[in-house]
């Protein structure tokens, strides 16, 4: 038994090809409730049994960049819609504790052996370098000599770094053409530096800043605020920016939240039991086996009956998950419908998610490139002129619903969708998910 026991975890260690991500979503699913599969993105994490309790998780996260990392599992957190917040506690980083799905959770980031993560290490390059190169009068060409310029630079003099960033910011320099993504990353650098200059000719900027932690923002800045770099401009307002990288063609969801998460942040969370109670007289409940309506949501039961219950019959699995995603498709509309200030202040603190005087703008990075992903100006604009909201169905789409903005003749529309994001079993997706993700994709006029 000894040896067995030896040789598996050899073999678990040399598993060199496991694909990372759907480990993750499995761990987040089954073990560290159902938070969203990327918040995350790649660190290695536990659930802690020792310190968890069962009023509240707590998740060990393990990084060698504990700071940074833990202000973007936050940021990540937040951009979800999902309650979280910076804790208290005696380790040198702040923990940060949540709510999720009525299950309150801690984050502990601690130390790891190795280099930083080359998630991080990519995401930096393009935050980082485009604010060195606008403050040193530097115009990249390509990411060899860029790379090479960067390392020469003197990075105590800059005040796009501050000082307690300084080490960090040059071991992300002195590894950068270690990334397997170093040439798109640097391009996207490039990009980002070329909507800094774009920026500069409409309105000039007399610095930049790398927001690289909570502390690293500019004063008057709160430090949950969404931007990875900030321009200050001469006149001393100042802009966030949000950096995307992808494709030309890839999607970015400009909100990414749940079903629960949204009723809670109406104050409406009391009705959810009676929704869900509903789930399981259409849907849940016709499944043998299934845990009762009042604890079918938490009892690990119910994932092992929707697992026997797809391989036995999938096509009903479908149709009862069909079933549940137009009765939450139904609440969350009726909801949005009920009260039109309240809709348009969710709209205006959770989808534009701007601090009073520090806006955001949304950027992507393609090649040498980039995009405005948003249409938040747009929106931003016509929210105060809103004297008429509809949230109704799609008619070409189940998952698909739509919100109607009206000012007088004028009219935007606000695609959303509902569905399922969790990947895995049947278990855990679908029907096995127990609040449904909920999208604002696009904005278009009518």
């Amino acid at each position: 038994m000894a040896i067995t026991k030896y040789v598996q975890q050899v073999k678990n260690r040399q598993e060199n090809k496991v694909d990372h991500l759907e480990r993750i979503s499995y761990l987040i699913q089954e073990d560290v409730m159902n938070l969203p599969i990327d918040i995350f993105r790649g660190l290695d994490y536990s659930k802690s049994s020792k310190l968890s309790s069962s009023k509240r998780d707590v998740l060990i996260v393990r990084s060698p960049d504990r700071e940074t990392d833990r202000d973007e599992i936050l940021r990540n957190l937040r951009q979800a819609g999902v309650d979280a917040k910076l804790g208290d506690s005696q380790s040198s980083v702040d923990p940060i504790d949540g709510k999720f799905e009525d299950r309150a959770f801690r984050i502990f980031v601690k130390p790891t052996s190795g280099g930083m993560g080359e998630t991080t290490l990519n995401s930096s390059i393009t935050e980082l370098f485009p604010c060195i190169a606008f403050e040193k009068n530097y115009k990249p060409k390509d990411p060899k000599s860029f790379h090479e310029y960067l390392l020469d630079v003197n990075l105590k003099q800059l005040k796009c770094i501050i000082p307690a960033d300084v080490e960090k910011a040059q071991d992300i320099i002195n590894r950068a053409d270690t990334s397997s993504k170093f040439e798109d990353k640097m391009n996207n650098a490039i990009a980002i530096h070329q909507y800094i200059l774009d920026q500069n000719k409409d309105k000039k900027i007399v610095e930049t800043r790398w927001g690289a932690t909570s502390k690293s923002k500019p004063a008057g800045v709160p430090g949950g605020h969404p931007g990875d770099i900030f321009l200050t401009y001469f006149d001393k307002k100042i802009l966030g920016v949000s950096l995307k990288a992808g494709g030309k063609k890839t999607a970015e969801p400009k909100l990414n939240t749940y079903v629960n998460t949204i009723f809670n942040a109406f104050k409406q969370g009391n009705k959810l039991r009676g929704i869900y109670a509903k789930v399981h007289k259409e849907a849940h409940g016709k499944i043998k086996g299934m845990p009762p309506a009042n604890r079918f949501q938490k009892d690990r039961k119910t994932s092992q009956v929707l697992r026997d219950f797809d391989k036995k019959d999938n096509k009903k699995y479908e149709e009862l998950y069909n079933v549940y995603l137009e009765i939450m498709r139904t609440e969350i509309i009726k909801l949005f419908n009920a009260n039109r200030k309240n809709t348009l202040a969710y709209i205006k603190t959770e989808v534009l998610r701007d601090a009073p005087d520090v806006p955001t703008m949304v950027i992507k990075a393609s090649g040498k490139g980039y995009s405005e992903i948003t249409e938040k100006d747009a929106l931003g604009v016509f929210l105060p002129q809103v004297d008429f909201v509809k949230a109704y169905p799609s008619r070409t789409s189940k998952q698909g619903w739509e919100i109607e903005l009206k000012s007088g003749s004028d009219s935007l529309i606000m695609k959303m969708s509902i569905r399922t994001n969790k990947s895995g079993h049947a278990g855990v997706k679908k029907l096995g998910q127990h609040s449904l993700a909920v999208k604002y994709n696009s904005l278009a006029t009518k």
